[in-house]
């Protein structure tokens, strides 16, 4: 580990901080390049910051070559937050991706989405048919393309996040679990649309263990990532066991259509996911009614905690 150098791209972010944590904890020399595009600061210790987007070209180029592995965290994320700046999506979730899969000689370890597979009835593998309903979710499939075309990197279709990161980066509450969980804890109830909706879900510190774990790894090639699948009333139902708060349901199903589990037996079989058990949806829940419970968040309704809100105020 002492000539592994790992450059994490977008790493001041959500994942960010679980990643630069994990790397941390392997003792692993590593660095973050980020454009602050949440934040006003950098403050967390250790590691080095360089503070750049992923559109430009000339300072990224100057350094990736310099780290053997790059976990690349850069995007738009969401489906709501890519049709706010759709351009922006494009240059950011795909354009750069591109530029940096024939400019970059080492080990990419690069974050993509379950979202690709938008809404099937079946247990989807990595084989199966995409079928994007958003710009977002296009965005990551046209990237996945340019990156099959390197010779040494991975490709991590991630389920939804949940749970809390690190003590630096901001929580996210435009999440399955987390959004549940905050209007468990600061409404005494959750409103549930429909219910039947399917999702793969992951702790952010099991995606973060992952992502590190395959700067070591030699697989390549495209794996569905994610610690178990639920649909939205079974979390709705876990919240409520843990928050005793009340449910009430609307019979009616919200905007985002996506419906889809996934398999994870190819990464189980290729060693390629790694995780820790004992984060399960429960362990996330009890996170997040922690934070709020402290009062160390003043306005739950700010745009900081909710990509789509937060990039609608300006400009990408």
């Amino acid at each position: 580990m002492a000539k592994k150098k790992v450059l994490v791209v977008g790493g001041a972010g959500f994942v960010g901080g679980a990643v630069t944590d994990e790397l941390a904890r392997r003792k692993i020399h590593y660095a973050v390049y980020d454009n602050l595009l949440y934040e006003d600061r950098y403050l967390k210790p250790g590691g080095e910051f360089v503070l750049g987007d992923v559109r430009d070209t000339k300072k990224l180029g100057g350094i990736i070559n310099k780290f053997t592995d790059v976990i690349w965290l850069a995007a738009i994320v969401g489906d709501g937050a890519c049709y706010v700046h759709p351009l922006a999506a494009v240059e950011i979730n795909e354009k750069a991706v591109k530029w940096f899969a024939n400019n970059y000689k080492g080990r990419i370890v690069f974050t993509s989405s379950c979202s690709a597979y938008g809404s099937n009835s079946e247990m989807l593998h990595e084989a199966s048919p995409l079928n994007p309903l958003s710009l977002y979710a296009t965005t990551k499939i046209n990237a996945e393309q340019h990156l099959a075309k390197h010779p040494n990197a991975i490709v991590l279709r991630l389920g939804t996040a949940f749970g809390v990161s690190d003590t630096y980066s901001r929580l996210r509450i435009d999440l399955l679990v987390n959004t549940l969980t905050a209007s468990a804890i600061s409404k005494g109830y959750i409103t549930v649309f429909g219910g039947s909706q399917r999702r793969p879900l992951i702790h952010v510190q099991n995606i973060a263990q992952t992502l590190v774990h395959n700067t070591s790894t030699k697989k390549t090639g495209i794996y569905n990532i994610a610690t178990g699948n639920y649909e939205v009333d079974d979390v709705a139902r876990l919240v409520q066991k843990k928050t005793k708060c009340k449910i009430k349901y609307t019979g009616k199903r919200m905007e985002d259509n996506r419906h889809y589990w996934v398999t994870t037996a190819k990464a189980q079989k290729d060693g390629v996911i790694s995780v820790d058990p004992k984060k399960d949806i429960s362990f996330g829940i009890n996170q997040v009614s922690a934070v709020l419970a402290s009062n160390r968040i003043k306005d739950l309704s700010s745009g900081l905690y909710s990509n789509i809100k937060h990039v609608a105020r300006g400009e990408v």
